[in-house]
């Protein structure tokens, strides 16, 4: 499989990602951002102190990044939404291979980073315990749909 390539996101990056995404991750988008999705992703970039987007082999296979909970905030909130394309095990091995030097890249400005992911989304929820995120028990519900907190101290 070819090395991931990262990118800026981009307008045109955010209206190829939308139609692309893993149903669970549109759930998400959805709940969490209610609106039109693609101006609420470009919102969400343009906050971003880091983000990108990633290909494998010219497909893209998600976008991630971090905010700030506030200007001057040692604390961020990690963000992902990831298309069909991991679904191939080659692109799923090399996103997982590569998430860990991602997630040290863009919490490299925080103590702490935190954010909410959907209960459902259990290949998440898996993902993030790998990456050393913990569950505390804290929850919402967001359009009906309950969103489990996650975080990790990074320093």
């Amino acid at each position: 499989m070819a090395a991931v390539d990262l990118r800026p996101i981009t307008r045109a990056v955010i209206e190829d990602l939308i139609p692309r995404l893993r149903p669970l991750d549109r759930l998400e988008l959805d709940c969490m951002t209610p609106g039109d999705p693609a101006d609420r992703l470009a919102e969400m970039v343009a906050r971003a102190r880091r983000s990108r987007a990633a290909y494998m082999g010219g497909d893209l296979v998600c976008i991630f990044g971090v905010s700030a909970a506030s200007l001057a905030a040692d604390v961020g909130c990690p963000w992902a939404l990831i298309t069909r394309a991991v679904d191939r095990p080659d692109v799923r091995r090399e996103l997982v291979a590569d998430s860990r030097v991602a997630l040290e890249w863009v919490g490299q400005d925080f103590r702490r980073l935190w954010n909410y992911v959907a209960a459902e989304n259990v290949t998440a929820i898996r993902w993030l315990k790998w990456m050393g995120f913990s569950f505390g028990g804290q929850e919402v519900v967001l359009q009906g749909h309950r969103f489990l907190h996650f975080e990790k101290e990074t320093g």
